[in-house]
């Protein structure tokens, strides 16, 4: 025979409260490869900015390198333009010489101008460097403490969820086949609210009115009485 309903119910409200913690705790422990996802990403943009910016850096230095190795032959072609202007007798030639040594001023002008303008750019990169720096530094503690705090959580959660299934093992035996499927069943589909009160002849779990046979049943404790609207069990609180 089957215990008193009210024995039953008891224990169906025991396993639905392990059920629910865990199912908070298996969602709790799924969502932590996301956040640490999120946080090695969060690294990753921090070292991506510091990166960028050194790399433009190191960009400037060797264009700056690239137009003073450039600057430096137009002065040479500059200075043999001249030498020869100073040579020749020729006023053709020498009008000639005098454009060519024109055009390579105005090369090594624009050349120095161009110099000036990486310079300028990377004056204004240092303390962005140096604060790309800082942040990555920071955000890097910050972030490898939050990870190993998360992976300190994983391994927590899962011994919870390890001691959980255990006593829900033990918390199953004695429970009716049929009671425990039609309770498995409804967990699934109920959202993990089973087993709910009757309060002022109202279901807790639709808020729906019942009639009032269904709280003189549920006294009488002989069978499993359930919400004609939603399908849930029935009991009386305490």
């Amino acid at each position: 025979m089957l215990r008193p309903m009210l024995d039953v119910i008891q224990n169906l409200l025991t396993l639905q409260d392990k059920d629910q913690r865990l199912v908070a705790y298996r969602t709790e422990r799924d969502a932590i490869p996301r956040e640490i996802q999120t946080k090695q990403r969060l690294t990753a943009e921090a070292a991506g900015r510091l990166d960028a910016a050194k790399t433009r850096a190191k960009e400037i230095e060797v264009a700056k390198k690239s137009l003073q190795v450039e600057a430096g032959s137009k002065r040479e072609q500059s200075a043999r333009y001249k030498t020869q202007q100073m040579q020749t007798r020729k006023n053709e030639e020498f009008t000639a010489l005098a454009h060519e040594i024109t055009g390579t001023e105005k090369a090594i002008n624009a050349i120095e101008d161009q110099e000036l303008a990486l310079m300028e750019e990377a004056e204004t990169l240092k303390p962005v460097i140096a604060e790309a720096d800082k942040t990555f530094a920071s955000e890097k503690q910050k972030y490898e403490a939050q990870i190993a705090a998360l992976e300190s959580k994983t391994v927590n959660l899962a011994e919870r969820i390890t001691e959980l299934e255990a006593a829900r093992k033990a918390c199953v035996i004695g429970i009716d086949v049929d009671i425990l499927e039609r309770y498995e069943r409804l967990f699934q589909t109920k959202n993990g609210q089973v087993v709910v009160a009757l309060e002022n002849l109202t279901c807790t779990g639709c808020h729906m009115k019942v009639t009032t046979q269904a709280s003189v049943e549920l006294k009488a404790d002989k069978h499993i009485v359930s919400c004609p609207q939603c399908g849930r069990i029935l009991h009386l609180p305490a």
